[in-house]
């Protein structure tokens, strides 16, 4: 079974870690990483696309603003491995 591929802000590193920990393959969030994600964790609400799928890419997205790494974890498990 192929690992999910999560796309994540580069300010998020403690996410990182411990996506990166779960078994997660996690590459940095930019243009390239829209077209081959199974989620995108992003950081803050100044993002115009949180909440909601992202029309360039399929992947779920997770506003990870004021959730814990494990609350993070838990998001992207529940919507990314239906997606890998």
């Amino acid at each position: 079974m192929n690992r999910a591929i999560v796309a994540i802000e580069g300010q998020l590193s403690p996410y990182s870690h411990l996506l990166k920990e779960a078994g997660y393959d996690v590459i940095p969030l930019d243009d390239k990483a829209l077209g081959v994600a199974n989620a995108i964790v992003v950081q803050g609400t100044d993002n115009n696309f949180l909440g909601m799928e992202d029309p360039l890419s399929k992947a779920p997205v997770i506003n990870a603003d004021g959730m814990t790494p494990n609350q993070v974890l838990a998001a992207v498990e529940r919507r990314a491995i239906a997606r890998a």
